[in-house]
């Protein structure tokens, strides 16, 4: 041994509950955090369960361009509550409405309704929303009126429902207090009550603009973000009794694109560094305590890239659902997200839940919408070749989609150095085919995308793979400062946990 190296103690590393999700600080010391998770269901217990592929949710996904969806009941003949979904008319871009069964799910068809289609004029694909007292779907026609959609089967496609000048609109919703629709638009809430319009039944100062409106108990809650992109958003809460707002949050710096609750807890997504020049832009996530805004967790961009955080989203089994494109570690991370509580985590988490096509990358493509029915996840979006595309959750099991899982470890400290001595990676048993890759990046190299391979595992109805560090054999493992680990899943490969032993060196020679 030289001299002034001493082998120190020996320390075991083992994670067994991955459902703390993402953590923004690549060294957060928490165990059940992590730097990235991807394709993995890790809310409903604390083992990594990957997700089924996709595959294509629309024959007609680059002509139809479907970018909104909802559920509604569709009553001609056989009454039944269908998907219904907002495009294009081939070939016009006039707005077309297709539907789907509840029920038919496995196939990538959709049904053609009567009287389905736009006559004329552009659509805002931000509004797409049913109320059930008149029977009708409802969107925004090129910023000068709010068309309908009768769910009947002959009534005529109504291109001037209502007269609406707008700039920007965003989704409505039915409030469950009172049973009346309202929509946001610019720096106002519209209203229809059975029919009967008030465009105007609230109106906030003109500077701001409305993203995002959600529930909050009795309260309608508005997301209203400054239209010069300088300058804090605000929450205001409304009763819907009056033509006032009852109060008034502030809610920080940032674009408060996402406001929904969550658990009891208004919640709120900003992107700082939408419409201003920052060197990272970074994506809040915060929540209501009394009369403020609380940030919880942040994720932050690579330098110099530019977030796409769209205002869709969707709750579902207790957590809210959205989409982002965020550039972190090298890696674009694209897709659908979530925010809120796992099964027995007892803070929010955050999930990057699926991306819009396994492993093809958009790369410079867009993300448009999503929707979740039950065990079904629907993502529309652009690919890199500038087409549309839909895709759906595969109704077979089939797993060919990477899910994986990337953390990085600290133990002792970052001066200390470390010989990686053996490391497992334990999973439930192996299905045929299926495979478990583990890799690692060390030290200056871990800012890097570029990872080192330590084994690939593909032995059905195994539990466990290891590398243990026996040089006389060849296989070596790394000596480093700080380590990061990465899981790979492919088939259908469950994991449970992560081990490993590591030998600290005292190789600090202005130690005294």
């Amino acid at each position: 041994m030289v001299q002034g190296i001493k082998m120190g103690k020996i320390i075991e590393t083992y994670i067994k509950t991955f459902d703390g999700g993402i953590a923004n600080d690549v060294r957060d010391p928490r165990k059940d955090k992590c730097r990235m998770v991807t394709n993995f269901d890790i809310v409903s217990s604390t083992r990594m369960t990957p997700y089924r592929d996709s595959e294509s949710g629309d024959t007609a996904a680059a002509t139809s361009q479907k970018q909104n969806f909802c559920i509604a009941y569709w009553t001609p003949a056989t009454a039944q509550w269908k998907i219904f979904s907002l495009g294009v008319k081939s070939g016009a871009g006039t707005a077309e409405v297709l539907m789907k069964q509840l029920d038919d799910l496995a196939d990538n068809s959709w049904d053609t309704p009567a009287v389905n289609q736009s006559a004329s004029g552009g659509t805002s694909f931000n509004l797409f929303v049913y109320y059930h007292k008149t029977g009708k779907i409802y969107g925004a026609r090129a910023g000068t009126h709010i068309w309908a959609f009768a769910l009947d089967g002959s009534t005529a496609w109504d291109d001037t429902e209502n007269a609406l000048a707008y700039t920007n609109i965003a989704q409505g919703l039915v409030h469950s207090k009172d049973d009346i629709l309202y929509i946001p638009y610019d720096n106002k809430i519209a209203k229809n009550d059975n029919g009967v319009w008030t465009n105007a039944a609230l109106t906030l100062p003109t500077h701001y603009k409305i993203n995002s409106i959600c529930e909050f108990g009795n309260y309608l809650a508005i997301a209203a973000a400054p239209l010069s992109g300088i300058g804090n958003s605000r929450v205001f809460l409304w009763n819907m009794d009056s033509d006032t707002w009852d109060e008034e949050i502030d809610w920080g710096e940032g674009a408060l694109k996402i406001l929904e609750e969550v658990e009891g807890y208004l919640v709120g997504i900003s992107h700082l560094g939408a419409n201003v020049a920052r060197f990272n832009d970074r994506i809040t996530f915060k929540y209501l305590s009394g009369n403020k805004a609380v940030k919880y967790d942040e994720l932050i961009a690579d330098v110099n890239d530019a977030c796409l955080l769209p205002i869709a989203k969707q709750k579902a089994n207790g957590r809210l659902f959205f989409m982002l494109d965020i550039l972190i570690d090298g890696v674009e991370r694209e897709g659908v997200w979530s925010f809120g509580r796992s099964l027995i985590e007892p803070n929010f988490t955050i999930v990057h839940e699926r991306t819009p096509d396994d492993d093809v990358a958009l790369s410079g493509g867009v993300l448009k919408s999503f929707f979740i029915v039950e065990d079904y996840m629907f993502i529309s979006f652009v690919n890199a070749g500038s087409d549309f595309q839909l895709t759906k959750t595969n109704d077979a099991s089939s797993y060919t989609a990477t899910s994986s899982y990337e953390k990085l470890f600290n133990t002792v400290d970052s001066q200390t150095t470390k010989k990686l001595l053996g490391v497992s990676v334990t999973f439930a048993d192996l299905p045929t085919n299926a495979q478990v890759v583990l890799k690692y990046k060390i030290d200056e190299n871990i800012p890097s995308s570029t990872w080192v391979t330590v084994f690939t595992h593909a032995v059905a109805s195994s539990i466990r793979h290891s590398a243990i560090n026996i040089e006389s054999t060849g296989a070596t493992l790394p000596t480093y400062k700080e380590i990061m680990f990465r899981i790979e899943s492919t088939k259908g490969a469950e994991i449970t946990g992560l081990k490993f032993l590591e030998e600290t060196i005292d190789d600090d020679l202005l130690k005294i």
